[in-house]
């Protein structure tokens, strides 16, 4: 039987990053002299991306996107361990390594990616995890995840990519292989959109189930 594949996103999929990436961010546009309200940068960074928000800031300033970036970079990555994972999001990785299911990560965050994985007790549960730092284009560019399909001889039918957001799902579609859009509220579309991470273990015994059909 083909193995099914999962490719995972990080913040706001498996790390309830949220409450540090806002609070970072802020800080730093602050410094910036950009004053912003959490809610309202929560929702530009949920529809986009931190780097959206900061070129954006770049571009209102004059400062260059490099010198805010490593700003933010710095407040974010004090408080890097503070992040805890997603509700059942361990138990989902472990019911998914139970089913035989190779799992990865790609995710926009860099360098601080392997020590909150590693502090959460996550890491041992992906074949590879691509960060920002292999210098792939960013999402929605398909790149890191033809890569990953490559490299490990996946079947595009098989393998999904999971994350929180529309940039996620169009990853996912300039990819060809299914997205599964995690979304509590139940809102939004995507091939697959769940509202608690246990039920990615259905979609996985469905895929294998129309395999054998």
């Amino acid at each position: 039987m083909t193995e099914t594949a999962l490719i995972w996103d990080l913040d706001g999929t498996l790390l309830d990053s949220y409450g540090i990436i806002v609070p970072s961010l802020q800080e730093t546009l602050a410094e910036f002299q950009i004053d912003t309200e959490a809610e309202a940068l929560l929702r530009r960074v949920t529809e986009t991306s931190v780097s959206a928000v900061i070129r954006e800031a770049a571009e209102k300033t004059g400062r260059s996107f490099a010198e805010i970036k490593n700003r933010y970079s710095a407040v974010s990555g004090g408080r890097v361990l503070e992040i805890p994972p997603m509700p059942r999001a361990r138990e989902t990785l472990e019911a998914l390594e139970a089913m035989g299911a190779l799992q990865f990560v790609y995710t926009h965050r860099g360098s601080t990616t392997a020590p909150v994985l590693e502090h959460l007790g996550l890491q041992r549960f992906f074949k590879e995890v691509v960060t920002s730092l292999r210098g792939f284009p960013r999402k929605p560019s398909p790149d890191a995840l033809l890569y990953l399909m490559e490299r490990y001889g996946l079947d595009k039918a098989r393998t999904f990519y999971i994350g929180d957001r529309t940039l996620d799902m169009d990853c996912a579609r300039n990819a060809g292989i299914p997205g599964v859009l995690y979304a509590p509220s139940g809102a939004g579309t995507a091939d697959y959109v769940v509202r608690d991470l246990m039920e990615i273990q259905d979609i996985v015994r469905d895929a294998s189930g129309k395999e054998r059909t």
